[in-house]
């Protein structure tokens, strides 16, 4: 009893200090009741950790980490280690090679050392919580990672490198020569939003926080809370992450969206001789690569271990690939500048903010390699900056750098970064919005900025039907409220089939063919939505497909050199009337070759007759929300399709389609007093089968609704499933008191 009281004590201390400086500022801390922290864990798997000092919330989150996620992240550390081989076999060798070739493993130890003290403190509190946990609770983790422990620190700062090396290859041509780098069919996305004042309803900012990640692997995110005397902070990480990246605590919140920046390029290295020991030219000067070696293990199928002596050049430009019969030199802004080792740290920093002066000049650091950052503020301050560690190259634009350029030419290696005051950015727009949904940033409000401003190959000229359906419901309101903004969040409706169902039905009843007069019948009564009940949203998604194909081959066939790119989706390959920037919110429209929509809508029929399934079939029959034996019916799409609610299907054993990304942890925040948040992880808060998740997130997404963020010491207590005291280094963490409910 003794013990549960003084539990119960060091909450309501922890927390009413937290919440009470949202009210009165300055706050002293609270008065030391023991050292240590304290998980408070919610029905829905959501740890509330409470902590007096930094590292002791460290601590307690790599532990949470682990309860929740302890295969995934041991994994995800041995494959940043680039042993990924060694212990899972030969089918990560390739993405072993490729992290070792960026030598990620290397910079983690040298990173590491630039850490300042209280930092690194943090950095091995956040590692002792992941092992304290294992060595505690072995029962909970796999065999097949148990060999992975113990975790340091340079592990953590490993992984967050490789998974933002991910994302900035995948985005690039590099992901394509980087075996282990690149997104494997889709790229991540998001919408971000900020609402102001004049804009909002109740005249509170508003922040709308929806990635779009892949729901599982190094994409997957975790859910958490962290309150410390001086923040009470709420929002989510990637697993392995040791602070939350996308955060709001009592006077500011923001959100990512990956944005189109080039952060790598790719060199064609010219030889002097026939093989690469002969060197290479730079300005008509013969230069020799610099070689080292690096032994990769490989586990066996039969449990043995066998070794590979791999071999590394690196050039003034960076490491050397051989692909594709061209030898390629591959510059990658992140890890060619200090500027990455500080990351985690400006992410902190980020979520300790209070007001818009102190958290611009924790952006001015520079630390980001990638992402817009959307932000919102109790001020009634909103922003959209364009961020990340970009490269100043002095000539050509994003197509001349799309492909690799000359590597005998030291002009093209460039050395230094924009700076943060001459990235795009709108603060306290006139319009009350700021926007992105990975579009470029001149997009980011209305009017749009002027592209002319910035250098041509600082970001590509790109938008989606994704971001234009966005711009499309900002512009429907003269001010939206918090449930508009909820409805906005969730909404259905095919941009697409606004744009060109006419067209298509028109052409389709046309061609005289009862099957095609059918099909047209059928996309004539569809709702345009990709709800469950939906009737028509198959064979539009179908047709699309098709269509696509026929108008790709065709262009091809044409010119042999032609090469697809993701932006000629909104071009006059596909539409009478291409986007353009004068008219955003009625371009693009009408089909480019309607005789050759018709066609790609005969081929939906066939296909879809010959799988035995209807014209009509509900999209949710077909489509199916599934994770851990739940199955349920699907909304939602893709961004080809202009859905703002994105989520993709990927064909499953039994023919249908099962959820495989797009959203996954959203938040919709209103910055009032107090501030009030509806957020969720829509594929749940843990991979690991030991965690106790009462609730299913997945159900709420089929429902397509939110759940309160519990952040008061009234809410947490009324909803709390189990509570963890933790000392690091101490038997004690293994008194654990689960709430009877």
């Amino acid at each position: 009893m003794k013990n549960r009281f003084r539990l119960y004590l060091l909450r309501y201390i922890m927390l009413l200090t937290a919440l009470l400086l949202g009210a009165c500022q300055p706050a002293q801390p609270p008065a030391k009741i023991h050292d240590g922290a304290e998980i408070l864990w919610d029905t829905w798997g959501i740890p509330h950790i409470v902590a007096r000092q930094d590292n002791d919330a460290f601590y307690a989150f790599g532990w949470a980490q682990m309860r929740s996620h302890a295969d995934l992240l041991l994994k995800l550390y041995a494959i940043a280690r680039g042993r990924g081989a060694e212990f899972f076999g030969e089918n990560y060798l390739a993405a072993d090679r490729s992290t070792r070739l960026l030598g990620i493993p290397s910079l983690a130890e040298q990173w590491h050392e630039q850490q300042d003290t209280d930092f690194k403190r943090n950095l091995i509190a956040f590692s002792t919580g992941i092992n304290d946990f294992a060595r505690q609770h072995p029962e909970l983790i796999s065999d097949t990672v148990k060999a992975i422990l113990p975790v340091t620190p340079q592990d953590v700062i490993a992984h967050t490198t490789r998974v933002m090396t991910v994302f900035i290859a995948g985005i690039s041509e590099c992901g394509a020569v980087l075996p282990g780098f690149d997104f494997s069919d889709q790229p991540a996305a998001s919408n971000g939003w900020a609402l102001g004042a004049n804009y909002s309803g109740s005249g509170n900012t508003m922040l709308l926080v929806n990635p779009h990640l892949d729901w599982g692997g190094l994409e997957t995110f975790y859910e958490a809370h962290i309150v410390l005397p001086q923040v009470n902070l709420y929002g989510a990480a990637l697993v392995g992450s040791p602070v939350l990246q996308i955060a709001f605590n009592d006077y500011l919140g923001w959100t990512h969206t990956v944005n189109p920046m080039d952060g790598c390029d790719l060199y064609h290295m010219k030889l002097t001789g026939d093989v690469l020991d002969d060197g290479y030219w730079l300005d008509g000067v013969k230069q020799s690569f610099s070689v080292i070696t690096e032994t990769i293990q490989i586990r066996q199928s039969d449990d043995n271990v066998a070794s590979e002596a791999f071999l590394i050049r690196r050039a003034r430009q960076g490491p050397i690939i051989e692909h594709a019969g061209q030898i390629l030199a591959v510059r990658l802004a992140l890890l060619e500048t200090p500027l990455l080792a500080n990351m985690n740290r400006q992410w902190w920093e980020m979520g300790n903010a209070a007001n818009l002066d102190a958290f611009q000049k924790i952006l001015q650091g520079g630390h980001l390699p990638l992402f817009n950052v959307i932000y919102a503020d109790v001020d009634k301050h909103i922003m959209l900056a364009f961020n990340g560690i970009i490269p100043v190259r002095n000539f050509g634009d994003t197509a001349f750098w799309r492909k690799p350029v000359t590597g005998d030419d030291s002009r093209l290696i460039w050395t230094e970064t924009h700076s943060y005051h001459n990235l795009p950015k709108s603060i306290d727009p006139a319009s009350g919005w700021v926007q992105n949904s990975n579009g470029a940033p001149w997009y980011m409000t209305m009017p749009f900025l002027d592209k002319n401003n910035y250098p041509s190959n600082l970001a590509a000229d790109v938008t989606n039907n994704r971001e234009l359906r966005g711009l499309q419901m900002l512009n429907a309101h003269q001010r939206m409220s918090y449930a508009e903004l909820i409805t906005a969040k969730h909404s259905t409706r095919a941009l697409v089939a606004d744009q060109l169902l006419d067209d298509l039905m028109a052409s389709a009843h046309a061609s005289g063919e009862s099957s095609l007069q059918q099909a047209a019948d059928v996309l004539n009564h569809w709702d345009r939505q990709y709800l469950a009940e939906s009737r028509g949203a198959l064979l539009f998604s179908v047709w699309f497909e098709k269509w696509a194909e026929r108008t790709i081959t065709k262009t091809i066939e044409a010119d042999a050199n032609y090469v697809f790119l993701p932006e000629q989706l909104l071009g006059d390959l596909f539409y009478a009337q291409p986007f353009t920037p004068s008219e955003p919110l009625i371009s693009p429209r009408g089909l480019a070759d309607k005789s050759l929509a018709v066609s790609a809508l005969r081929d939906a029929v066939d296909e879809l007759r010959a799988s035995a399934n209807e014209l009509d079939m509900p999209w949710g029959d077909i489509a199916r929300l599934r994770r851990n034996g739940v199955d349920l019916p699907g909304n939602g799409s893709s961004t080809e399709l202009g859905v703002f609610r994105e989520i993709v299907y990927e064909k499953d054993e039994d023919g249908k389609f099962k959820s495989s990304s797009g959203d996954s942890y959203i938040a919709i925040v209103e910055f009032s007093q107090p501030v009030r948040a509806q957020v969720l992880t829509a594929y749940g808060n843990a991979t690991q089968d030991s965690i106790f998740e009462m609730g299913d997130q997945l159900q709420l997404t089929a429902d397509r609704k939110l759940r309160p963020a519990w952040r008061t010491l009234e809410e947490i207590e009324e909803n709390l499933a189990m509570h963890e005291h933790l000392i690091p280094n101490s038997s004690i963490n293994q008194n654990r008191e689960p709430v009877a409910r």
